[in-house]
This record gives C-alpha cells, sequence and structure tokens, in this order.
C-alpha cells in the first residue's frame, strides 16, 4: 500500500485577488510563504515521509521546499500534478471559472482541458506511483485538480460528484499497488 497525503499550494496573489490560476505560474505572497513555513510545516512535522512530489508551478514547489526545509525529504516535480488548463478562464475571476467549471467535466474549457483530461494525467502518475513506491508514505503538493482526481481515482466516485467538492482534511488516500498493476495491463 502507498499512504498518500494531499497539501494544496499556500497562497498566491491570484488566490487574494479572487484570480483563477489554472496553468499561470504565480509565486506565493509573503503570507503564503510564512504559512509554509510555520503552519504546513507543524502540520506534518511528526509524519514520517519517503519523498514530497509537487506539480511543475513555482508555488507549489516552493510550498514544498518551505514545508519540508528542515527535513531530507526528496522533492520531485511533475508536471501531470498541474492544475487544469482553464483555458480562456485563466485570469479571470474565480467565480467565472467555478460557474463554468460543471461543463468542464468531459468538454474542455475554451481553448484549455477538461476534467477528464485531468484524469488521465493523474492516472498516469498514479500507475508510475504503483510501480515504483510501494510501502512508502508520500505528500503530494497540488492544487484543486489533483483533490478532485485523487478522490474520483482512489474513492472511486464519480468525477461529476468530485469536482468542486472540498471535504475537511486531512486528505489522505490509499493506492493499492496490485489493483494498478492490473489497471496497467487491461489499458
Amino acid at each position: 500500500m502507498i499512504d498518500i497525503w494531499l497539501e494544496m499550494h499556500a497562497q498566491t496573489s491570484h488566490n487574494v485577488q479572487g484570480i483563477a490560476s489554472g496553468h499561470y505560474d504565480v509565486a506565493l505572497t509573503a503570507q503564503g510563504r510564512d504559512h509554509a513555513q510555520t503552519v504546513l510545516r507543524s502540520r506534518y512535522a511528526g509524519q514520517r515521509y519517503d519523498a514530497a512530489y509537487t506539480s511543475n508551478t513555482q508555488r507549489a514547489y516552493d510550498t514544498a521546499r518551505l514545508m519540508f526545509a528542515d527535513r531530507p525529504i526528496a522533492i520531485v516535480q511533475d508536471a501531470r500534478l498541474r492544475e487544469c488548463d482553464y483555458g480562456a478562464y485563466e485570469g479571470r475571476p474565480r467565480h467565472q471559472m467555478e460557474a463554468a467549471r460543471p461543463a468542464a467535466i468531459d468538454t474542455p474549457f475554451p481553448g484549455g482541458e477538461s476534467f477528464s483530461q485531468v484524469v488521465e494525467r493523474m492516472r498516469s502518475f498514479l500507475l508510475d506511483l504503483a510501480g515504483e513506491r510501494d510501502g512508502q508514505s508520500l505528500m503530494l503538493i497540488g492544487h484543486a485538480a489533483t483533490l478532485f482526481t485523487l478522490r474520483h481515482l482512489l474513492e472511486r466516485r464519480p468525477l461529476e460528484e468530485t469536482v468542486g467538492e472540498w471535504p475537511q482534511r486531512p486528505w489522505r488516500f490509499s493506492l493499492l499497488p496490485s489493483e494498478w498493476r492490473e489497471e496497467r495491463v487491461s489499458t
């Protein structure tokens, strides 16, 4: 079994302004950096992790770097953990993207991608973890789409239910490599 913990990247200027970032690479605010260094670092201080994975965005990587600055944990960036590409909605008010989100389950945002497409890149990521990380505990630093797709794939819930749903923390999942090895053979 692989023990997967998920945390969101810390605050960015887009979060403060209510802007949908998507694939935009936005830096953490001073408050976001402080939150990662203090609150997130202490929240997970007692937990052992074999590695941390982040999307290849600056905000996710910097959150992990600050959280684990005092620990010898490898931080691996992987583009498959990126937020959904909101296309024409990136850089626009977040409430506009959220209003369009239900229609983007299978149909891509104009000029972007759908949540079903995010599921496929996350499926590829999880298949790789299943083959490489059995018995380990991992921290993922990601985005809303990371949470929605993990809940869909690992809790086997309909994507339409998980997109936009924010359960209480901690966000912790179990990946059973034997089930995913079978899936690799069938795909």
